[in-house]
Parts: C-alpha cells; sequence; structure tokens
C-alpha cells in the first residue's frame, strides 16, 4: 500500500512538472494583442489630440454627444461574438489541455485522499496514530494544493492570451493557497488541542483544560489576523500600516465605549494566570454553587445541581471570593439532630456514640484533618441538639445525594434500634396563680 502511494505522488509530480516547462516557455502573443497593448503603452499624440478637441467641442456645446443607433450597437456586439469564437478557435488545444489535466488532476487527488484516509483507520496502535492523524490533518489541504496548482500551470498558456485577467487570476489563486495553508494550520491547532486535553487529563502535570482552552483560542485568533495581513499586504498589495493606523484610532473610541468588555477579558486573563479552578471543577462564586463548564473570553459558565446555567462575567470573578471544593476531593456536610428532654445524659452519650460510628471512615478512609466532630452542642427550646459535621468523598452532585439519603437512614435505623426518639417543636403552657370565679349573672325581674 505504501509503495501504491509512492507511485500516486511520483505521477501527481510528473504532471505538475510537464506542463510547467511550456507555460515557461509560451509562444509570442498574437500581433493584434502586441499592438493593443502597444498602443495603450504609446498612443499616438495626434489621436490624443483628436481625441481632446472633440471632447472640449463636446464640453463647449459647439458639438452633441454621439448617438448610438441601433445598427452600431450589432455591429458592436457581432465584433465581440467574432472575437470571442476566433479566440476559442485560437486556444481550444490549450482549453482541451486544461479541461484532461483538470480532470485528471482531481480524480488522483480524490484517489490519494481516500487511499490515506483508508489507512488512517486502519492504524491501531497508539504510536502510529498520532503519525497518522498528523498525515491526515495536512493531507486534505496539500492535496488541494497540489491538485490547484495543476490546474493553474494548465490554466497559463490561456491566462497569457487575456493579460487583462491574468493579473486578477493570479492574485486569486495565490489567496487560495494561503487560506488552505491557513486551513492546515486550524487543523494542526485542533490536533495540538486534541493531545493536549489527554495529557491534562493525567493526574502527574501542571496543565489544566483551562489553559488548554484558551491557547487554542489564541492561537486560532493569531493564525486568522497573520493569514488576513498577508493576503491584503503580500498578495492584494494594500497599504496595512494606514489601514493598522485608523484602526487604532478606532479601537481607542471602541475601548472606550466597552470598558465593561474590556474588563472582562482582563479578568479572563487574571483567571488564567492565577488559575483559582479548571473545567470541571467544583467552586463556589458568591451565591453560585456549580461546576465550572467552560471559560470564555467574556465570561464562565457554571451549571448548578438544578441543572440552571449561570454566565458570570469573568470581572467579578476576579473581584470575588472563589471556593474551589474541587480542590479538597470532599464535601462538608452538616447535620443537626434533637433529642427531646426526656433523654438521659447515659442515652445522649450512647447517640454520640452510635453518630461516631457512622460516621468514622464513611464510604473510604478519612483524612486526619476530615475527620468526623460530634459534640453536644445546646438545649434547645424543645431538644437536646447534637451537631455532627462529617465530610462526603466526592464532589458530585448526584453522588453528594446519594450519600447524604444513605447517612440519614443509616442514623434513622439504628436510633430506633436503641430505643433513642428524635425531638419535635412542642410548646408547652402552664398558668400559674389563682383564678378568681365571677358569680353568674342575677337575671333582671320582669316588670308588673
Amino acid at each position: 500500500m505504501r509503495r501504491m502511494v509512492w507511485v500516486l505522488m511520483l505521477c501527481l509530480a510528473a504532471a505538475v512538472v510537464a506542463p510547467a516547462e511550456e507555460a515557461l516557455s509560451l509562444p509570442e502573443l498574437p500581433e493584434r494583442v502586441a499592438e493593443t497593448s502597444s498602443e495603450k503603452k504609446n498612443p499616438a499624440p495626434e489621436k490624443e489630440r483628436e481625441e481632446d478637441t472633440e471632447l472640449d467641442r463636446i464640453l463647449s456645446g459647439e458639438q452633441a454627444l454621439p448617438v448610438l443607433n441601433e445598427e452600431r450597437i450589432a455591429a458592436k456586439v457581432d465584433r465581440r461574438f467574432t472575437e470571442a469564437e476566433n479566440w476559442f478557435v485560437r486556444e481550444k488545444d490549450a482549453l482541451f489541455t486544461l479541461l484532461i489535466a483538470s480532470g485528471i488532476a482531481i480524480l488522483a487527488g480524490a484517489a490519494l485522499a481516500f487511499g490515506l484516509r483508508w489507512l488512517v483507520a486502519r492504524s491501531d496502535a497508539e504510536c502510529r496514530r498520532m503519525r497518522w492523524q498528523f498525515i491526515a490533518a495536512l493531507s486534505g489541504p496539500v492535496i488541494l494544493m497540489v491538485v490547484s496548482g495543476v490546474i493553474f500551470l494548465f490554466l497559463l498558456p490561456v491566462l497569457h492570451s487575456l493579460p487583462e485577467l491574468y493579473p486578477l487570476d493570479a492574485r486569486l489563486f495565490f489567496t487560495w493557497i494561503t487560506l488552505l495553508a491557513a486551513r492546515a494550520g486550524f487543523q494542526l491547532i485542533t490536533l495540538l488541542d486534541v493531545k493536549m486535553r489527554a495529557f491534562a487529563k493525567r493526574p502527574d502535570n501542571s496543565l489544566d483544560s483551562l489553559m488548554v482552552d484558551i491557547t487554542r483560542k489564541l492561537l486560532k485568533i493569531v493564525l486568522a489576523v497573520v493569514t488576513v495581513l498577508f493576503i491584503g499586504q503580500s498578495i492584494f498589495q494594500l497599504n496595512i500600516t494606514t489601514l493598522l493606523a485608523g484602526a487604532g484610532v478606532v479601537g481607542l473610541a471602541v475601548a472606550f465605549a466597552s470598558r465593561e468588555t474590556l474588563s472582562n477579558f482582563f479578568g479572563t486573563l487574571v483567571i488564567i494566570l492565577d488559575r483559582p479552578f479548571r473545567i470541571g471543577d467544583r467552586v463556589q462564586i458568591g451565591d453560585v454553587n456549580g461546576l465550572v463548564q467552560s471559560v470564555g473570553m467574556r465570561s464562565t459558565r457554571v451549571i448548578t445541581a438544578n441543572e440552571s446555567v449561570f454566565s458570570i462575567p469573568n470581572s467579578r470573578i476576579a473581584e470575588q471570593p472563589i471556593e474551589n471544593i474541587s480542590n479538597r476531593g470532599v464535601i462538608r456536610y452538616t447535620l443537626v439532630l434533637g433529642l427531646d428532654y426526656a433523654t438521659s445524659a447515659e442515652q445522649l452519650q450512647q447517640a454520640m456514640t452510635i453518630l461516631r460510628e457512622i460516621t468514622t471512615d464513611f464510604k473510604g478512609k478519612d483524612q486526619p484533618q476530615y475527620f468526623p466532630r460530634i459534640f453536644f452542642e445546646e438545649f434547645g427550646a424543645s431538644a437536646l441538639n447534637i451537631r455532627v459535621i462529617m465530610w462526603l468523598k466526592t464532589t458530585s452532585f448526584d453522588r453528594e445525594e446519594q450519600l447524604r439519603t444513605e447517612v440519614n437512614l443509616t442514623i434513622l435505623q439504628r436510633f430506633n434500634e436503641a430505643g433513642l426518639s428524635l425531638a419535635f417543636n412542642t410548646v408547652t403552657n402552664n398558668l400559674t396563680g389563682s383564678v378568681q370565679l365571677l358569680p353568674p349573672p342575677v337575671p333582671a325581674s320582669p316588670q308588673s
């Protein structure tokens, strides 16, 4: 299969080189075109004087504007058709060669692209996969460049017979080649992004997904700007310096009018340099508690437990305290249990022992700084309150809910088995002192 690929590449190279020599040694242009160009370069002074005199007479009103009648228009159209027919007759061999060469180049390019795609799909080894992915990223733009170059070389004889179109077509061709090169650069950046994301997932590195995302965006922006500047300056001969100077003045006005956007951009730079969180971390930013979904140039997206997505401006994130819950790897869980006032001191101590047995090393070994803390907090209004502080070994919302449910059910079951009664809010009213009862009212006697 590799020999077949090399044979196709050699055939394609031969097709490129063969017409190049012919294009470089083109025959002289027809006499009509040469005479026309010489007339344009060196017009006769007498003709100029005649045209100037006729134009002066028309402007002064001495002579009326020429009127085109139907016969003159028909004669002009016939002359154009005759010139076009003569041009096709003269360039029919070059056009036929162009058509055949273009078809062969397109078919060869399509076959080569299909073969490379088949080879990439068959590569399974990890060491070879990177090499074939690199080839796949560049094969499309490179094959299009070669095919376009072959077509342009065979098009040169035709373009030399049309001197008015040759400069424009040449600029369009080189613009197309530049865009293909930029396309190859974008695909390489995408491949680099995939590899950097795979490296960022490893635990033994200092790179995170946030840096990878921002790096990809900056590289694409720089490549796009360089491509546009190169096309304008080198191909179309535009004065980019003047355009940049004007853009700078406009940029100052826009920057003054969009201060909030600039503050968000600098907030993005602060997040990149300080790295208070990574993509996928669970954070607490103000009143928002959720997972970091993405970080853009203007805002950061955080998805909460109820699947709501908050877009927080980066300028606010740079100014607010950020709690990165994922850095600890655990979530603090606090609950207060109230036992009724009929509970004795021994039963209260038994309840604390049961709670300690349930929470210690719950779903894994506890780190020394995350040992559960259980203490008799206070005499509440209607209960003896015990406070429990423990850390759940997860940062996921779903897993946190499951662990909380399991802890609460275990506490309820163990308390029922031990005969411990959980209190509920009660209100007791006591009446003290003597109460004097008034005699019943005496009914009035009826009048006689």
